[in-house]
């Protein structure tokens, strides 16, 4: 029965995932007034079947970011502001949704935090358990390690929960943009595997490095406690930097699959393994090292033609 639900949690997690997309063709086909129809429905289900906080969330943050990338991609806007706008969005109707409904119902800022932490505790504990069901041996050994760490791994997490959110929805963004942007005037003809992140943004990734720094001098020395907020602090403003690198690599890889000519379906295998396997921060690492070494642009560049001279010798 456990792997019932957790397949019936897979095949919503998996509508959730796309319900955006669908929002944007719905109205898109037949006007905005579809797509608020269609964000009724589930909006209404999960409102009588998880609360205002639920209903709320679905209704502005993956409904209203459906109607954002429809509204948005009929003019022409660039695409770091577009993708941007679009993060911020959903971010609003979900995250702020959640602080919203917790200060109508008369929680403060940091008892919503808390209940957010609440959250993630007993996402933790289902996640051991429904492991633990279809597992075995030294599988089971770790995770019996993982239970025992559960403090360390959930108070880490949730440190880091302001980058997790931005990154969740700026993968949620993009796999959404992908699905719509051959129907989106504004995208039309963009080659995505083309697109570079602006040079200005490693300003925005090297002076948050900078308050690493502290951190892990002092740790070096045995100390450095007094210095772990600001390593927080610094390392969520890291992780969201390096979004955008995260995003070039991915058009590194899709640039040198499509040129050597790989079927659609390996080409989408190979980024599923790749980003399914944790290797998301050398994606990130691959977009970064373009900043310096210009991968696609000596790849398409002209080989230089050998002298006459030289030929005859």
């Amino acid at each position: 029965m456990s792997m019932l639900l957790a397949m019936a949690y897979y095949m919503i997690a998996a509508a959730l995932l796309v319900f955006p997309a669908v929002v944007t063709i719905f109205a898109m086909r037949h006007g905005p007034l579809a797509g608020l129809l269609l964000i009724a429905g589930p909006s209404a289900l999960l409102l009588a079947t998880g609360g205002l906080d639920a209903g709320l969330i679905i209704a502005l943050g993956f409904g209203g970011l459906g109607l954002a990338l429809w509204h948005y991609g009929k003019r022409p806007i660039r695409l770091e502001l577009y993708f941007a706008t679009l993060v911020s969005i959903f971010l609003l109707g979900t995250v702020g949704v959640h602080y919203l409904v917790s200060a109508l119902a008369g929680y403060g800022p940091i008892d919503a935090s808390y209940l957010l932490l609440d959250q993630i505790r007993a996402s933790y504990d289902a996640y051991i358990d429904l492991m633990a069901t279809n597992t075995g041996g030294e599988q089971l050994a770790k995770l019996n390690d993982l239970r025992a760490a559960k403090a360390i791994w959930v108070w880490g997490f949730f440190k880091l929960m302001p980058s997790f959110l931005v990154l969740g929805a700026a993968a949620l963004v993009l796999i959404n943009i992908l699905l719509v942007r051959h129907l989106l005037p504004a995208l039309l003809g963009l080659q995505l595997n083309r697109w570079r992140t602006p040079d200005t943004a490693i300003w925005v990734l090297l002076i948050p490095g900078l308050g690493l720094l502290p951190y892990l001098l002092l740790r070096l020395r045995g100390v450095g406690d007094q210095t772990v907020m600001l390593f927080y602090f610094s390392l969520n403003l890291v992780i969201i930097a390096l979004i955008p690198y995260l995003l070039q690599g991915l058009a590194v890889m899709s640039f040198f699959l499509k040129r050597w000519r790989l079927p659609r379906l390996l080409r989408g295998l190979t980024f599923f393994l790749v980003l399914s396997q944790g290797l998301v921060a050398a994606v990130a690492a691959l977009g970064l090292m373009e900043f310096w070494t210009d991968l696609r642009g000596r790849a398409i560049a002209p080989k230089p033609k050998k002298d006459k001279n030289e030929l005859d010798e």
